[in-house]
């Protein structure tokens, strides 16, 4: 009689779970998708480059993906600035490796400057200045920071408004 109530209560939860991983499943696949950056790339409304590929002379540190908020445009009533997603690969000379450990050594106060240079900036203002002038005017504050060696160029591999 006991086993009998046991199995009894053991199908009931086995039931139980079965529904609730049914129900979840049903609710995650009629959920709106959220704007992940392969999402948007696919829809056009972002840029997803291949990371540059390491030469004879050159080599490229990667600093991972950096995730900024833009100054809001004082003119727009509602605009509280707009998220935006960079990777960025800097550029150095082939087997300079005590300039590479000096990068990865400032790598937090490398990202800083990037973060900084965004944050002080609104979308309208980043996306008219063209990547030229924005390379040009990190690669000045990156290399003021760096005593080893310079940075030769920036490369974005993810360069993303949300």
């Amino acid at each position: 009689m006991k086993t009998e109530t046991f199995n009894r209560i053991l199908l009931v939860i086995i039931g139980a779970l079965i529904a609730l991983i049914f129900c979840g499943t049903i609710i995650g696949l009629a959920r709106k998708k959220t704007q992940t950056p392969q999402l948007l790339v696919s829809k056009g409304k972002a840029i997803n480059l291949a990371a540059p590929a390491n030469t004879e002379i050159i080599e490229y540190y990667d600093l991972s993906t950096i995730r900024i908020v833009t100054n809001p445009d004082k003119n727009k009533k509602d605009d509280f600035g707009s998220a935006m997603v960079i990777s960025p690969w800097l550029a150095y000379p082939k087997g300079d490796t005590v300039f590479f450990e000096e990068i990865a050594r400032k790598q937090g106060a490398l990202k800083a400057v990037f973060t900084q240079y965004f944050a002080e900036k609104t979308q309208a203002e980043i996306l008219s200045l063209g990547e030229a002038k924005i390379t040009s005017d990190l690669l000045a504050k990156l290399n003021a920071l760096l005593s080893l060696g310079k940075i030769s160029d920036i490369f974005f591999t993810d360069f993303i408004f949300l």
